[in-house]
């Protein structure tokens, strides 16, 4: 430990004149720290019993030295190098796992930061304060590059801990807009003022449990339940994706199993296609919505169409859909423009009455709202991918949302325990 004693032994004269700069003492003492255990590090892995202990195939070429960033620092590292069919190739470096120049350790925090952070140059910033690292933000976000793309692969073969036999398993689902580069929107419509389109639409899907209630008898979401997949595929080659996400959950295992969604049709036509005998709910707020919207064309008078909201909102919360279509149908006199929307709204509410049954689904214990997708659109997606400034690709915005739904679904550190046991490099 000589840079530490080294410090201990310049600090101690400073301390012997009266002097004491706290924050200094503990950059300083970190900074030391670090340089010593680098040193270790690469002490011991430069040991002709580690570094020469690795079968390889192929025929040995020569002993090279590179530079490796870890967790402490940059180290040197002397490994074999050989000579096979594919190319020359170190199995040193592959037995350790190493991401380019980077341990995995110090990979998993790169890419944590570029997941949870706002921006790469944002997380260059963070590793500098927090890590005492030094890494660009162009080097960051070609880490995450390589790390999303690899770990959703892993996600969809994973073993999953959390698939016991459940009460209650719920599918939910939905599309956001993510802020595009030109080349990705090219003859997209859209809602420019052009016509045109700046975003991507992005879906974004989750699986959760429900095995309690509160005092109130309100159904409560299992801790670290939710897990999350996010594609810009279409919703034929999306869903199929989320499909793989719930059975990896224990989807056949639940006792019951809901999809929770709003009136966007390609939801409900993909629930009818690949989850056939879950029971389907419309979020109760969207509901609300267009009822209110029906209720308005119907009365243009403030005060009636307030009154005519609560009424409805009441039979709404009785299961007495299709008694609002019918009383709306009666009221309806409006022609025109507004009388087209009121027609469509009746039709809504007519189309998927059966999934708006909300006073049973109350008394079953069943959640009747899509809060926890309507909350992911913003946490998973919005909070990282559409800051001001920022237009992706859709490649790059993809595999930081792969590192992204890894995270906030707790299957992060899973990754990186199969990473290291099985010793992937790249």
């Amino acid at each position: 430990m000589q840079d530490t004693q080294a410090f201990i032994d310049s600090v101690q004269g400073q301390l012997d004149n009266g002097y004491i700069d706290i924050s200094g003492l503990e950059y300083g003492l970190r900074t030391a720290i670090f340089s010593d255990a680098s040193k270790i590090l690469e002490a011991f892995l430069n040991q002709p019993k580690v570094s020469d202990s690795f079968t390889s195939q192929g025929t040995f070429h020569e002993y090279r030295t590179r530079k490796v960033h870890g967790l402490f620092g940059v180290f040197e590292l002397q490994r074999g190098y050989y000579k096979a069919e594919s190319g020359y190739y170190s199995p040193l470096d592959q037995k350790l796992g190493l991401i380019g120049k980077y341990t995995p350790g110090f990979a998993k925090m790169i890419c944590h930061a570029a997941g949870t952070i706002g921006s790469f140059k944002e997380a260059e910033k963070a590793l500098s304060l927090h890590a005492a690292a030094k890494v660009p933000a162009s080097q960051i976000r070609a880490v995450a590059q390589g790390i999303g793309s690899a770990i959703v692969e892993w996600s969809s073969t994973r073993n999953e801990s959390r698939n016991n036999k459940v009460p209650t398993m719920y599918v939910s689902y939905d599309g956001t807009g993510v802020p595009m580069r030109k080349e990705e929107t090219q003859g997209r419509k859209g809602k420019q003022p052009d016509g045109s389109s700046a975003t991507r639409e992005l879906k974004l899907g989750c699986v959760f449990t429900s095995s309690c209630f509160d005092k109130d008898d309100n159904p409560l979401r299992d801790a670290e339940s939710t897990t999350y997949v996010a594609s810009f595929n279409p919703a034929a080659e999306f869903t199929p994706i989320l499909f793989n996400e719930a059975k990896l959950r224990g989807y056949n295992k639940a006792r019951q199993k809901v999809v929770l969604g709003d009136g966007a049709k390609w939801i409900w036509n993909q629930a009818d296609l690949l989850f056939p005998e879950a029971l389907q709910i419309l979020d109760n707020f969207h509901a609300k919505e267009h009822l209110t919207k029906l209720a308005r064309i119907i009365r243009s008078n403030e005060y009636r169409s307030r009154k005519l909201i609560e009424k409805w909102s009441e039979w709404l919360d009785d299961d007495r859909v299709l008694d609002i279509v019918k009383d709306a149908r009666k009221k309806i006199c409006c022609k025109g423009h507004r009388r087209n929307i009121g027609e469509r709204e009746i039709k809504y509410l007519e189309t998927n009455c059966k999934r708006m049954m909300y006073g049973t689904f109350k008394k079953e214990g069943y959640f009747i709202g899509s809060g926890v997708i309507e909350a992911g659109c913003k946490t998973v997606v919005g909070k990282r991918t559409k800051q001001s400034g920022m237009f992706w690709q859709v490649k790059g915005a993809q595999n930081i949302l792969n590192i992204r739904c890894a995270i906030l679904g707790n299957t992060y550190d899973k990754y990186w325990e199969y990473r290291n046991r099985t010793g992937m490099a790249s």
